[in-house]
């Protein structure tokens, strides 16, 4: 255990040591959001690059948070699940961009419902940012029945409902962070 990390009482594995991850991850998230928004008539191609390179690197972030957070191993095991999930999903789009829309809204859509639900069990198992992991957890599975439940799903209003939900979910993964970071300087 390092000096600083000794002297401020605070765990190694500690969640609050990575809460600028968290903040990168999550102004990424938003940035991806608005990008969408801002640019809703891009071809399928750039679409589905721009959400499976997001996927990949927030489901990165997801494994790394599994593997290195302290906590429950039932949590650290639903975090990396939610990551390699992310990540194949992200490969999904990667490889097979230009496909159609319906694959895009299917991998987005079966992503954001596993997912939803893992973090409203996670929010329901764990005290420790509960209200966070059910919204987010909420708007994830409410995001993906929507995406599935209209296959047919134009282009522009698919870009609109997940740039929205990015927004949100980056948001809240930025206010989480700075909670981590003060939890960490309280320590």
């Amino acid at each position: 255990m390092s000096t600083a990390v000794a002297a401020e009482g605070i765990e190694p594995s500690s969640p609050s040591n990575y809460w600028w991850l968290l903040a990168i991850i999550g102004a990424l998230t938003v940035i991806v959001g608005f990008v969408a928004l801002i640019y809703p008539g891009p071809t399928l191609l750039v679409v589905g690059l721009l959400f499976g390179i997001w996927l990949v690197v927030w489901g990165g972030f997801a494994i790394y948070r599994g593997i290195a957070e302290g906590g429950g191993t039932a949590i650290r095991v639903i975090s990396v699940i939610i990551g390699v999930l992310g990540v194949l999903a992200g490969l999904v789009l990667i490889m097979r961009p230009g496909q159609s829309v319906v694959t895009v809204v299917l991998v987005i859509g079966i992503w954001w419902i596993i997912t939803g639900i893992l973090e409203f069990i996670q929010g329901v198992a764990v005290k420790e940012y509960r209200w966070t992991n059910i919204i987010l957890g909420l708007i994830g599975a409410i995001a993906g029945l929507i995406i599935l439940a209209y296959p047919g799903i134009g282009l522009v209003t698919l870009v609109f409902i997940v740039g929205f939900t990015l927004i949100f979910r980056g948001t809240l993964e930025v206010i989480l962070a700075f909670q981590l970071r003060k939890l960490g300087q309280e320590a």
